[in-house]
């Protein structure tokens, strides 16, 4: 069977590139898949990281590609939904996260509809984005409708994207859990107290917030609960990842809640190479969301071994059995994360709930998620 993806690659940084990577590489194990990635993704002026560019020196999550050509070009995107029609594929599988894609879909989609035959499956990271607005809602909508089949990962998302193409489509639309994120494993083992002393931590108890930061991502409430925790035992925050937005909002905090011999904040973009340590150094891993539909985070802390403390948001509660691989804790909440944090120690649930995720692993795979569109073409 022939299918044709289209999406990001290395060199390009974040969790839609590793995705649309790991993606192609698991259909290829059975499928013959062409590749159309890009040359170019973002105007530097738009994007607000450092740079959309991957600084790893090794662990690159990269596939082949078919073509790359320049995603910032309508003119280039109608010449590849030509390249897809005429190479008759099966499906074509484009990644949805964000309102920026859609008048560049729009153009894809528009000229493969008009000439070709060929299907097209939205794989939905988010139906509708963290930060959203009536604006993009409304555009989202206009361009995400004329996919004809979908994946979501949760029930959650599947419910939006109904409501928007139709209860009579209902049946286009496949559920398929995010699969865990593996491919960023050391193949040396680091013990936790050399992952701290490599990290610059002394301390006997270490939770981890890790990722992009940004409003949504509830980074500010995490801080809110250190004090609380602290007030029945020790514990040290890593906070690891580059700040979309002002970082004087995290740093004020920290140092008006007197938590900076609490505190190491990593303020940049963590290479693919070095992520493994942070990990590494870490009990448990917190995700305190206040929007959200899934999160990648989860899906990297599962394929590390450690067990979530997670904000009960939008798909978030379907990735996490509570009490079992992790807590879920109400959005905008420190005391829910606090008490979540102090069980975790005081009662010895980091064992179990690790092999918990362990027994899990098989539920959440790429071959699930391959298999499903296999299914769909």
């Amino acid at each position: 069977m022939r299918f044709s993806v289209v999406g990001p690659t290395y060199p390009f940084r974040g969790g839609i590139s590793h995705y649309t990577s790991l993606l192609v590489r698991n259909l290829r194990l059975q499928h013959e898949v062409q590749f159309f990635s890009y040359s170019r993704q973002y105007p530097s002026w738009l994007f607000p990281g450092a740079s959309d560019r991957e600084p790893s020196s090794g662990l690159a999550v990269h596939e082949s590609t078919t073509q790359t050509f320049d995603a910032l070009s309508f003119r280039q995107w109608r010449r590849i939904a030509h390249e897809v029609g005429k190479s008759h594929s099966r499906l074509v599988v484009l990644p949805w996260s964000v309102v920026y894609w859609a008048p560049f879909y729009w153009v894809f989609l528009k000229n493969l509809k008009k000439y070709f035959s060929t299907k097209v499956l939205f794989v939905c990271h988010n139906v509708i984005e963290h930060e959203s607005s009536w604006l993009k809602l409304t555009v989202s909508k206009k361009v995400i409708t004329k996919g004809d089949y979908f994946i979501t990962h949760s029930s959650y998302d599947k419910s939006n994207l109904v409501r928007w193409i139709g209860p009579s489509r209902d049946a286009h639309v496949r559920v398929c859990p995010h699969p865990i994120y593996e491919h960023l494993r050391s193949d040396s083992q680091l013990s936790k107290a050399e992952a701290r002393h490599q990290v610059g931590i002394n301390a006997e108890r270490v939770i981890l917030f890790f990722g992009f930061i940004r409003e949504y991502k509830g980074l500010r409430y995490l801080l809110e609960s250190l004090p609380r925790i602290l007030e029945s035992l020790q514990v040290h925050l890593l906070i690891a990842g580059e700040v979309w937005g002002e970082s004087r909002t995290y740093t004020d905090l920290i140092q008006n809640l007197k938590l900076q011999t609490h505190v190491t904040f990593v303020q940049h973009y963590i290479p693919n190479e070095e992520v493994f340590r942070y990990f590494a150094a870490a009990d448990v891993v917190v995700v305190p969301y206040v929007t959200a539909t899934q999160s990648g985070i989860v899906q990297l802390a599962f394929g590390f071994g450690k067990p979530v403390i997670v904000g009960k948001v939008g798909g978030l509660p379907e990735a996490v059995d509570e009490g079992k691989t992790g807590y879920l804790v109400p959005p905008r909440d420190s005391e829910a994360i606090a008490r979540s944090v102090v069980d975790f120690y005081t009662s010895r649930r980091e064992d179990e709930m690790v092999r918990q995720i362990q027994q899990r692993r098989s539920d959440c795979s790429w071959a699930k998620l391959s298999e499903t569109i296999t299914e769909i073409g």
